[in-house]
């Protein structure tokens, strides 16, 4: 009898002291603008942690923030250098300083096989104007291009006409399956979302005057913890150097 009662409470302890009773789930809300990085860096920090996780959401730059602060489990924040450091100024983030991880800058997809030059304000004024349909993010859900995209526009004098063609996107994942599949022609977002999702569709760049660059930083709730400090060190070595690269990123060198 007494047997019969120590055999479960020996599976209790084993299981209690077990790696997948103790396993930790890292939640990281992070901006499309590193998706597939993000990927591959958590699947590398899966493989090497078994019963620990990474678990990744993608939306955009503004709408990443919201979910980060809005869950209390949440580990992360990737998102733009400037939406973190505002969020440290009000003190809604504290304690840790964000880490710099890769630049990127937005740019012109387009579904078809003719290339147009937009090397200057004017040659891209053209091409917008000329274009059947656009997507780009959501200026309302805090897209970072999308927002961007618009003043542009006004500023171009073009806002009613390119309006009159536009689709909103959730973010640049999307904006980037509406040119795949040719619902649009053109699509504008980070391109590094466009090398992530069809690098031959890459038209450019924004012209150098009207260049919008980003960079994307990382904010930890305890960047210290053991296997948080694990994966940023996966983020800032060379073998990450080169995940961001070919991702379409130029990464940001560790000071």
């Amino acid at each position: 009898m007494m047997v019969k009662k120590l055999i479960p409470l020996a599976l209790f302890w084993t299981y209690l002291f077990s790696s997948s009773a103790w396993s930790m789930d890292f939640q990281i809300y992070s901006a499309a603008g590193v998706k597939l990085p993000m990927v591959q860096f958590a699947a590398v920090f899966n493989g090497l942690n078994p019963g620990d996780r990474v678990v990744n959401s993608f939306d955009t730059a503004g709408a990443a923030e919201k979910h980060f602060f809005e869950d209390a489990n949440s580990s992360c924040l990737i998102t733009t250098e400037s939406r973190i450091n505002e969020a440290l100024r009000t003190g809604r983030l504290k304690a840790s300083a964000p880490i710099a991880l890769a630049d990127t800058v937005a740019g012109i997809a387009s579904s078809s096989k003719v290339r147009q030059p937009i090397e200057t304000s004017e040659q891209l004024r053209k091409v917008l104007l000329n274009a059947r349909s656009i997507a780009f993010s959501d200026p309302a859900r805090g897209a970072t291009v999308g927002r961007y995209f618009q003043s542009l526009i006004q500023q171009l004098g073009i806002e009613k006409e390119v309006m009159a063609k536009a689709i909103l996107a959730s973010d640049g994942v999307e904006t980037m399956k509406l040119v795949k599949s040719k619902k649009v022609e053109l699509g504008i977002t980070q391109v590094s979302e466009i090398i992530q999702a069809w690098p031959e569709s890459l038209l450019g760049p924004f012209p150098g005057d009207i260049e919008l660059a980003t960079r994307y930083s990382l904010w930890c709730k305890d960047p210290h913890q053991a296997q948080m400090a694990q994966l940023i060190s996966l983020m800032q070595s060379t073998w990450g150097s080169r995940v961001f690269t070919d991702n379409g990123l130029r990464p940001v060198r560790k000071p």
